[in-house]
């Protein structure tokens, strides 16, 4: 399942050191796909994969809630490109 955490981090350095430590020995089930913050590093969306939003929660809970608040959400990436599927935009057709 792909997951969405948005993190709005209080402690840019050491939110983002404590990710440099986590990433490289993430646990088994859990991936790091993507990861784009700010230029000031206060803010940051990253796509997970894992067995539930739960796991990935749990997980990075532990580490991280003492350094930003985050969201977990799971997200679609069947048709990941600049709209979810499943949305059709006003005037698009099946197939646009």
């Amino acid at each position: 399942m792909s997951v969405a955490v948005q993190h709005r981090i209080n402690d840019p350095g050491k939110f983002w050191g404590k990710a440099q430590e986590l990433v490289p020995n993430l646990p088994e089930g859990i991936q790091l796909h993507h990861c784009m913050p700010t230029k000031d590093g206060t803010r940051g969306i990253c796509i997970w994969e894992g067995e539930s939003v739960e796991k990935i929660r749990t997980y990075l809970e532990g580490h991280m809630s003492s350094f930003s608040n985050n969201d977990y959400f799971e997200v679609e990436n069947r048709d990941a490109i600049a709209l979810p599927s499943g949305v059709v935009g006003a005037g698009a057709g099946a197939g646009a």
